[in-house]
């Protein structure tokens, strides 16, 4: 082993520029790997850290104090918030002016950004961070006109405009925007808050009509609710009840995708980066194979040559694990983004103690794997490079020879495409590779980004085929004054009514809307089959059709509440997979259920005399009615839903955008990522091929020159080379690239819930087609220049 200790410090001191290089690629590949792989468990538990910090169970609204609520059995603690609803331009339906509580030490919002409000300044608030989409930002300054007491009743049983406000008009100036669980918009209507201080308590509020909210944590959780609930209602002065369970889960659901197209980016990258490395190290084993005959000469045999080979792989592996958990901590502050961003407690610099120690080892290991091979077949042939030279003729090179092509077009598409064996042995097999690996992420990447910009600007695709929403809280029939307005108006193409629903399927307690078309098709959108039509039959949102385990055709099991109380289950097929719209926290993208209202109705009321009065009951008590209105398009349509929005400002809302699509979005944009990242790989693997290429070809080099080459046709013959090795990778890469693209992106819209209509731009295919040309030449012109450099009687010089 004492000949392998020299050796290996002989070959350390001769190439550790080399041998740099390859650390560093293993360290950026398993650095993306790793900072992707912490990303995502990061963005994935940060939701329920937040919600496990600041989060709470229930709310209860009540007219007056209610310091009873706190004393309830299994109520761990109630933070009573007082305040009031008013209307402002930034949101015309609610806009809450609150009093920022005494705490404590455990407040139920988290500190974005900025500071808390000085409790002696009337003026001063923290501002929901939902705001800063409004263009609210820290020093901002917004004028809130309030209601006064006597207009509370009015105001809140508005069903057209609400009152104009008397009570006193308020200048507030934000110092600090904040986030708490309910105010998270993904899966319900964005939430707009302002905090105020117990100075503004006292010299504001005694002048308007206040509420109070207890937000109350429960010592069991969302198994309490139900006891508390009884123990809550005889409370005098409670009003109303809501759980956060279904809103945390919502925001969950919609975080998830973010973690998902982390994990995905880390394990694209992870086996894009093994192809990578493997490649690296094949090169490298083969270069330093020429020095195995003189090493064998000398006494070395095979395990020993092999050994020096993985000792190699051994410090490139430990040096690009060290390198890899380094660019990991350095990228960590990036993740994670959107709402998950919010939620996390800390976004500065994070040590994953899971991912980047097993990350390292991995890296470790996967180094020496992939360098078994290479070290083996590099020891096995040890023989000189003045062997006999075979190769498989390439019939391309061969067509160009027989038509007149120039030497160098011909010389360079042999370099790029025959596999030789022999003499100046050189890999391109894994240049092509790399290069078609590189063009099919690109074509890919362009398709699915396409594909998503389609889909967010086509709201049908994601459950909007309405341009405008009316929503009653308290339930009951549409009221007869805007119905009979929607059905004159010659701008309003279709009328659906809904009404908000809770039912259980095989089990599974959902929310869901039975729906009627008034006027046109019911308006919502089926990704597969056809919108219930009749008694008996469902659609269901794509993330509750798998936790059902159905699919459509198959029958599930319903079970509706009815008005006596009792529970009743009632087969039903499912005959759609349908994109919800975002409605008041009852409906999400994926997640789901619609019948028909009548045959909503004939489940809750089984045939007998009763069921016309029961049917009557649904409707009256349901928990939220609605119409939902699509209109013509162009300026006649767009004048109908603002004439709407202004004179329904408290019950018209136009549709809200899936928080899921603008989360996957922000998350860094994955598709381009991967793309620029995979192309990134392609172009190390394009620039390594061509400087090894040069180098072990340098006596054809000098052999051209002798027999008349100038350098003008010495580096046309690697600009061939690399051109050659562009094109293969775009006539192969750009069909699979865009077969993938669409594959992905129907397995990732069918996942989400959205309708999956994939975009093939053409016009970008084409830029990427003309800049992988442009980029495969300008990365030829460094070793080009090399070759040109060469002095024919060095080059044929014998070692």
């Amino acid at each position: 082993m004492g000949a392998v200790r020299m050796a290996f410090r002989a070959e350390l001191r001769r190439r550790w520029r080399s041998w740099l290089a390859i650390a560093l690629l293993i360290s950026v590949v398993g650095g993306l790997v790793l900072a992707a792989t912490a990303a995502g468990r990061r963005t994935e538990s940060a939701f329920p850290t937040f919600v496990a910090a600041h989060g709470f169970d229930a709310d209860v609204y009540t007219t007056q104090p209610v310091p009873k609520i706190a004393k309830i059995p299994g109520v761990s603690s109630a933070t009573e918030v007082i305040g009031e609803d008013c209307t402002h331009p930034i949101n015309p339906a609610d806009l809450g002016v609150i009093v920022v509580p005494r705490t404590d030490g455990r407040s139920f919002f988290k500190l974005v950004s900025g500071h808390l409000p000085d409790p002696s300044a009337p003026n001063q608030v923290l501002a929901t961070f939902t705001l800063q989409q409004d263009g609210v930002h820290l020093g901002t300054v917004i004028h809130v006109p309030l209601y006064a007491a006597s207009q509370a009743s009015a105001y809140n049983n508005a069903v057209g405009a609400p009152p104009k406000p008397r009570g006193p008009t308020v200048a507030l100036r934000v110092v600090g925007f904040e986030a708490a669980e309910f105010e998270f918009p993904a899966g319900a209507t964005p939430s707009y808050d302002l905090y105020t201080t117990p100075a503004f308590a006292r010299t504001v509020l005694p002048r308007t009509a206040v509420g109070y909210v207890y937000f109350v944590r429960l010592r069991h959780g969302a198994a309490g609710l139900a006891r508390f609930e009884v123990e809550a209602r005889p409370l005098s002065g409670v009003e109303g009840y809501g759980s956060q369970s279904e809103q945390a889960a919502s925001v969950e659901t919609s975080i998830h995708p973010q973690a998902i197209g982390w994990w995905i980016l880390a394990a694209l990258a992870a086996l894009v980066g093994v192809a990578v490395v493997g490649q690296g190290l094949a090169r490298q084993s083969i270069v330093e194979s020429e020095d195995f005959p003189t090493l064998a000469a000398m006494g070395a045999d095979r395990r020993q040559l092999v050994t020096l080979g993985m000792a190699r792989n051994l410090v490139v592996g430990l040096a690009g694990a060290v390198g890899a958990v380094a660019l990991a901590i350095v990228l960590s502050p990036i993740a994670p983004l959107g709402e998950a961003r919010v939620a996390e407690s800390s976004t500065g610099i994070s040590f994953d103690a899971l991912v980047l120690p097993l990350g390292a080892l991995a890296t470790v290991a996967i180094v020496l794997a992939l360098g078994v091979w290479p070290a083996a077949r590099a020891a096995r042939a040890l023989r000189s490079d003045d062997r006999a030279v075979t190769s498989r003729p390439s019939v391309l090179a061969g067509h160009l020879a027989a038509v007149g092509a120039r030497p160098s077009a011909v010389i360079g598409v042999r370099n790029a495409l025959e596999r030789r064996s022999g003499g100046a042995t050189v890999p391109v097999g894994s240049a092509l590779l790399g290069t078609v690996l590189a063009v099919i992420a690109l074509c890919g990447t362009a398709v699915f980004g396409a594909s998503l910009s389609h889909l967010t600007a086509t709201p049908r695709l994601y459950g909007d085929p309405f341009q405008i929403n009316f929503t009653d809280p308290e339930g009951g029939p549409p009221s007869p004054a805007l119905l009979r307005s929607l059905e004159r108006d010659g701008a309003v193409t279709a009328i659906t009514h809904g009404i908000a629903i809770e039912a259980s399927v095989n089990k599974l307690p959902v929310g869901g809307i039975a729906v009627t078309a008034i006027r046109g098709r019911p308006l919502l959108s089926s990704v597969n089959g056809h919108l219930p039509s009749g008694d008996g039959q469902i659609g269901l949102g794509a993330t509750t059709m798998h936790q059902v385990g159905a699919h459509l055709g198959s029958v599930v099991h319903v079970t509706v509440s009815l008005p006596s109380g009792k529970e009743r289950t009632v087969p039903f097929r499912v005959v759609s997979q349908v994109s919800f719209p975002v409605l008041g926290g009852v409906l999400s993208l994926g997640t789901g259920v619609v019948f028909t209202i009548a045959g909503y109705e004939a489940a809750v009321c089984p045939p007998g005399p009763k069921q016309a009065v029961c049917q009557q009951e649904v409707e009256a008590t349901a928990a939220g009615s609605g119409l939902l209105i699509s209109v013509v398009t162009g300026p006649k349509g767009q004048a109908a839903v603002d004439h709407y929005l202004d004179t329904y400002q408290s019950a018209a809302a136009l549709p809200v955008t899936p928080t899921s699509l603008i989360n996957f979005g922000e998350a860094v944009n994955f598709p381009l990522l991967f793309g620029a990242m995979l192309a990134v790989f392609g172009a190390a693997t394009l620039a390594h091929l061509l400087v090894v290429s040069v180098s072990r070809r340098r006596r054809e080099v000098g052999l051209l020159k002798v027999v008349g080459f100038v350098n003008g046709q010495v580096a046309s013959t690697v600009a061939w080379q690399a051109t050659t090795l562009a094109i293969v990778g775009i006539v192969i890469g750009v069909p699979l690239g865009v077969i993938a693209g669409q594959a992905v992106w129907r397995a990732f819209a069918n996942n989400l819930g959205a309708v999956p209509v994939s975009v093939v731009p053409i016009w970008l295919i084409g830029v990427v087609v003309a800049g992988v040309l442009v980029v495969a030449n300008l990365i030829a012109v460094a070793p080009a220049l090399v070759a040109t450099r060469s002095k024919p009687g060095e080059l044929l010089r014998t070692s």
